[in-house]
């Protein structure tokens, strides 16, 4: 299935606000979160993945979801994407897993409320390491 040049262009404009929004959070909150482009494939956790800065515990990773199922095809863009604040639990073995907090999904034309629960989480972060 393939878009239309006017869903295309709605879809990168989407994708590099979405990208920048993230940016601007790192840079807000800086010296409390980390912020990394991730492949999702090879580490689980998404393409877009804020971390605290000294404390490996927490995430907050946001992976791309694309219509269709041409996987090859690089030009594809991310009609929604999904989130999740995760925590690492631990096991009474000691061993610790990934454990979900809270998580979502937002259409392309949502993408504002990714931004906002990536921001409240690096606050969060932020005040809990001040």
């Amino acid at each position: 299935m393939s878009q239309s040049e006017p869903d295309r262009e709605r879809l990168t404009l989407t994708m590099t606000a979405l990208d920048d929004g993230l940016n601007r959070i790192a840079r807000k909150h800086e010296g409390a979160v980390q912020f990394f482009y991730e492949d999702p494939e090879t580490f689980g956790a998404g393409h877009f993945v804020f971390y605290p800065e000294n404390d490996a515990r927490s995430r907050f990773a946001i992976e791309e979801q694309y219509t269709g199922s041409d996987w090859s095809d690089d030009e594809r863009l991310p009609t929604s994407w999904t989130w999740t604040a995760e925590r690492r639990v631990r096991h009474p073995d000691g061993t610790t897993v990934w454990g979900i907090e809270r998580e979502g999904e937002a259409r392309a034309e949502d993408f504002r409320q990714v931004l906002a629960e990536a921001e409240k989480w690096a606050r969060r972060t932020q005040n809990r390491t001040a």
